[in-house]
């Protein structure tokens, strides 16, 4: 592959270079199978028991596939092969996760219609297992020592960029609004659909941005008032840049000029629970002399950098001049100038999507406003190396444990900077490292049906305003067919709502031809993938049929609770069923200084009940990459994918857990036979508990199934019907309202929690639950 693409190369996959490239019950009944049936209603709440809560029950035989809860001794069940001796809490705290994945499935028959039972499988091969010594935090290990890694600084040392990168201000990957033929390539429903978004913009009305935004959000931890009028200027102009675009220079002068003025008059780029400046009474307070590089600051770099260059023949030679000196001055200089901004990670920090996203937006940025060769090279050397130190502590797999909505800001902002690393150089090598192609699979693989996504850590369910064209673009770029068959299936930002759009994301789709032409007859389709494993992320999806939706669809996760954006839900899970949650995850909320502060996990979202999660003696999950999932196995077959994990350590030491073994598993039904996701939990505590319940968070008010122990669940024409052993639990049923914004975008007004409260729950246990079509 030549070192440079020629120009119908670029077009191909969408880039063109312009210019140099680059719980008392009240009531009972009897059922008609004359069961007694309490029940209780309580402030949205209902109970649902066989006997009287809290009486002794006999044990009771379980119906077929469903046996009661009974002792168990677990270091001789299935799967624990080695050495057939229990370890100690003791010695699991010195292992490491066992990470065990097989694959037995065959490979895909060509003449068999995909929604075919598949065939028998092969006799399975006993499950490989391996076990390590780990650190302290038992975080899973990230790296497949089969793969050959590369570092970005090595395919562009800075000798290197200095002959490859073109001089400062030549770079041009998108033409200026001056070039009509080239605008003019913008298929007219595209071109009326993002001007009429534009339009819309322009017509509302801008909020005031006062002064006491930073002492405000001190005082409250308010985020959103300060925000809503930040980013409602960024929206603005945005809006205007496109307008000028897509209807013709003139048709927005005003505004433009009005809105750089604006943005380069604020006293800082950066937004309040970013500040790293505090005045006397602690409160934040930006430091014009010391900007402070935020995700925010930098975005509202490129935007005026992108502006300046598309529409700059729009603005007098003084702001246009102004525009590179306050970008200058508050990002570049400040960028090259310290290196204890923790996104760098040059003192060994944690990244996140903050590096790859800031990266994303200073080098085209320096690109196109330094003014000296050795002032861009530096900042280009200095990217390269976060880059670097970003790729480095990302999982081979691909995964994103920040959730799929940080995908778009990390994973993909990585692509859009190693892009325009790529553009401006003309060396696409960083585009064939395989870190690069593995990332842009997160997405399918998180795929659920239609617009549903699954969303574990701080995520939505339904993503907010993403451009599929970005990911269409890398997905070719990267040789990925499922990644640009999700992209064409995936609906565009319905608004230019900033954050969540940026401009040169938002504008590169709409002179790519081939994503025009992959979208031309509207009748693309999702891959929906049947099943994957990813070992280092510990995440399984898993559904009944390959590309169809209409099946039963799982996901669950092990890993540990430290992860990036984190819920303290290590070995939670999410069920879906004719392409819509019925088992759901409820994602974040809307941001204050809470989220990020000493008291996230008692934020109700992130804590562990309100996950489909056990609670122990009423003791929920800890915080902690020590709290993590052990002796994680996955297994993968025509007939079923299964994981199992022991959430002992999940716990802290007061709730008495020694072990906790979870196998969440999706069956596929033969011919005549029913497909189900099935759980099985199996304990053993230090002493029988005072309480214990499995929670189940799910989208519609359950209602009673046809028989004891059943329960309907999800929503009208979705249902599916929950089995569990009523000997053993109470029912209880709580409805919440949503008054969060956010939340209630998603889920409607309310969610409900269904508590499997055991009514004397012994110290060593197992039962199980199933999930089925109703």
């Amino acid at each position: 592959m030549n070192a440079r693409m020629s120009d119908p190369e670029r077009s191909a996959v969408g880039r063109r270079s312009y210019g140099r490239s680059s719980r008392k019950p009240n009531g009972s009944s009897r059922n008609r199978d004359g069961v007694q049936r309490s029940e209780m209603v309580e402030s949205g709440r209902k109970r649902f028991c066989a006997g009287a809560p809290g009486k002794q029950q006999a044990a009771a035989p379980g119906r077929p596939g469903h046996p009661a809860t009974t002792p168990e001794p677990l270091g001789d069940e299935e799967g624990d092969e080695e050495g057939g001796e229990e370890e100690t809490k003791e010695e699991q705290n010195r292992l490491a996760p066992r990470l065990t994945s097989h694959d037995r499935s065959n490979p895909p028959d060509p003449s068999r219609h995909p929604h075919q039972p598949a065939p028998p499988a092969p006799p399975a091969p006993r499950t490989e297992r391996r076990s390590n010594r780990a650190s302290r935090d038992r975080r899973p290990a990230r790296r497949d020592p089969n793969v050959q890694h590369h570092r970005l600084s090595d395919l562009h040392p800075r000798e290197r960029l200095a002959a490859t990168l073109p001089p400062p201000g030549a770079w041009r990957p998108l033409p200026p609004a001056s070039d009509r033929a080239a605008w003019s390539r913008v298929p007219e429903p595209q071109r009326l659909r993002t001007l009429a978004l534009a339009e819309a913009h322009l017509a509302d009305v801008l909020p005031p941005l006062t002064d006491d935004g930073f002492a405000a959000y001190g005082r409250t931890g308010d985020r959103a008032r300060h925000e809503h009028a930040y980013f409602a200027r960024r929206t603005r102009l945005t809006a205007a840049v496109v307008h000028t675009l897509l209807a013709g220079p003139g048709t927005a002068t005003a505004e433009l000029e009005s809105l750089v003025r604006l943005l380069c008059a604020e006293t800082t780029w950066c937004v309040p629970a970013h500040e790293l400046g505090r005045d006397t009474d602690g409160l934040p307070a930006p430091d014009p002399a010391r900007p402070t590089v935020d995700l925010f600051a930098a975005e509202t770099a490129a935007l005026l950098a992108y502006t300046r260059l598309l529409v700059g023949e729009e603005l007098p030679d003084a702001l246009r001049e102004l525009i590179a000196t306050e970008v200058r001055t508050r990002v570049l200089a400040p960028f090259r100038a310290r290196d204890d901004w923790w996104w760098l990670g040059l003192a060994g920090e944690r990244l996140n999507n903050w590096t790859s996203w800031i990266v994303a937006n200073l080098l085209p940025t320096a690109l196109l406003l330094e003014d000296s060769p050795e002032t861009l090279l530096t900042d280009v050397e200095r990217a390269v190396g976060a880059l670097d130190r970003y790729l480095a502590q990302l999982p081979d797999d691909g995964g994103c444990d920040e959730g799929l909505a940080y995908w778009w800001r990390s994973a993909a902002s990585y692509f859009e900077a190693v892009e325009t690393l790529a553009d401006a150089t003309g060396d696409q090598a960083a585009l064939r490292m395989p870190r690069t192609a593995a990332l842009v699979r997160y997405p399918v693989t998180a795929h659920v049906a239609g617009p549903w996504w699954v969303n574990f850590a701080d995520g939505p369910a339904r993503l907010p305003n993403v451009e599929p064209g970005l990911l269409f673009r890398y997905g070719a770029r990267v040789g990925d067919r499922e990644a640009t068959e999700l992209a064409a299936a995936t609906a565009p930002a319905a608004s230019l709502d900033a954050p969540d759009v940026s401009l040169a994301r938002l504008l590169t789709p709409l002179l790519d031809d081939a994503w025009h032409a992959a979208r031309a007859d509207g009748l693309a389709r999702p891959p929906l993938v049947r099943q994957r494993w990813l070992p280092y992320t510990q995440l399984l999806v898993a559904r009944e049929r390959e590309g169809d939706p209409d099946g039963l669809f799982l996901a669950a996760k092990g890993g540990h609770n430290d992860e990036s954006h984190n819920h303290n839900d290590v070995g939670t899970f999410l069920v879906a069923h004719r392409g819509a949650p019925v088992l759901i995850d409820l994602g974040v909320g809307t941001y204050d200084a809470t989220a990020f502060g000493p008291d996230r996990y008692g934020v109700w979202t992130m804590g562990s009940a309100w996950h489909n999660l056990p609670l122990v003696n009423d003791i929920p999950q800890s915080a902690g990459a020590r709290h993590a999932a052990t002796d994680v196995t996955a297994e993968l077959d025509d007939r079923a994918a299964s994981l199992t994990m022991d959430l002992a350590t999940a716990w802290p030491p007061e709730a008495g857990v020694r072990a906790w073994r979870r196998t969440v598993a999706l069956r596929r039904g033969g011919p005549g036979e029913r497909s189900e996701i099935a759980v099985t939990e199996r304990w053993r505590l230090d002493a029988p508990p005072h309480a214990l319940a499995l929670h189940l968070v799910t989208t519609h008010p359950p209602a009673a199934g046809p028989t004891p122990g059943s329960l309907l669940l999800g929503a009208p024409g979705r249902r599916l019907l929950l089995d569990y052993d009523a000997s053993v639990f109470c029912l209880l049923a709580e409805e919440r309202p949503l008054e969060d914004p956010k939340l209630a975008a998603v889920w409607g007004s309310t969610v409900h929690r269904v508590r499997l409260l055991a009514t004397a729950p012994p110290a060593t246990g197992t039962t199980h639950l199933t999930l089925h079509t109703a």
